[in-house]
């Protein structure tokens, strides 16, 4: 059964990141960046030993769109390239990782992917681009738009797994969340209350959905997924497509997690 009922007048519009719901900081460190129909997101924590801000990029948007607004997000925080200590792929979609190799080239960060996708965004002969349209029908209509933003080739200087801990606000821990994607990824900020869930976890005002079928590569993983999540303590769940849900986010997720059980 679809996620929520189709009859369910509850629902209305999600609220997608655009021009007028940029976000912006949703605690101290770490910011949204809305762009249109996807977001970037941007971790900034003290270097341990000077004490200088280091900031990290988690996606990128689209090839030919975004990575320059998320560089220009960075000037307006008083930063430059050169203050990017890393870039990270939630997952290998050509809106989350179309314009890596771009913000790659002007920051010379190293890119860190989970360990599956990672020879797809590295360009390793025999991987290609997935085709992210599951329904036969929409494909011929899809692809000719999809094609020409297929994420250019980036090495990969890291690939993560899931339980793997990386230095960001205090600690954030790798969850692989595969459905979405066979190497999508979650990343869990537990001193900060944070749950960052990419496309793993939909919004819809207050509820919470599966992703979505048409562009998902595995429903049933997509929901182990979403059960594993439930698990985890947190206070606010940061989206790639929508705002940050900041009441009720765990109890949301718990709905979820029981309905699709």
């Amino acid at each position: 059964m679809d996620w929520p009922p189709p009859d369910a007048s509850i629902y209305r519009r999600p609220s997608i990141p655009g021009p007028r719901a940029r976000v912006g900081e949703v605690i101290p460190g770490l910011h949204q960046r809305g762009m249109l129909t996807t977001s970037a997101f941007l971790v900034i924590t003290p270097h341990a030993e000077t004490g200088e801000p280091s900031v990290t990029v988690i996606d990128s948007g689209w090839r030919y769109f975004h990575h320059d607004r998320v560089l220009s997000y960075l000037r307006r925080l008083g930063y430059g390239p050169e203050s990017v200590s890393g870039l990270i792929s939630t997952h290998f979609h050509p809106d989350h990782v179309g314009g890596m190799a771009r913000l790659h080239r002007a920051t010379r960060a190293p890119v860190a992917a989970h360990r599956v996708e990672a020879p797809d965004l590295a360009g390793e002969p025999g991987r290609g681009m997935p085709n992210p349209v599951k329904p036969k029908w929409l494909r011929p209509l899809m692809w000719p738009l999809l094609a020409p933003t297929k994420p250019a080739h980036v090495p990969v200087a890291q690939t993560l797994d899931d339980g793997d801990t990386l230095p960001l606000l205090g600690g954030a821990t790798v969850i692989h969340t595969p459905g979405h994607t066979p190497g999508s990824i979650s990343l869990h900020f537990p001193n900060e209350g944070v749950l960052l869930v990419a496309d793993a976890v939909q919004r819809y005002q207050e509820r919470l959905t599966l992703p979505s079928r048409w562009f998902s590569s595995d429903m049933e993983a997509a929901k182990e997924s979403v059960r594993k999540l439930a698990l985890l303590d947190f206070e606010i769940i940061c989206f790639s497509h929508f705002e940050p849900m900041r009441n009720g986010a765990r109890a949301a997720l718990r709905t979820l997690a029981e309905y699709v059980s």
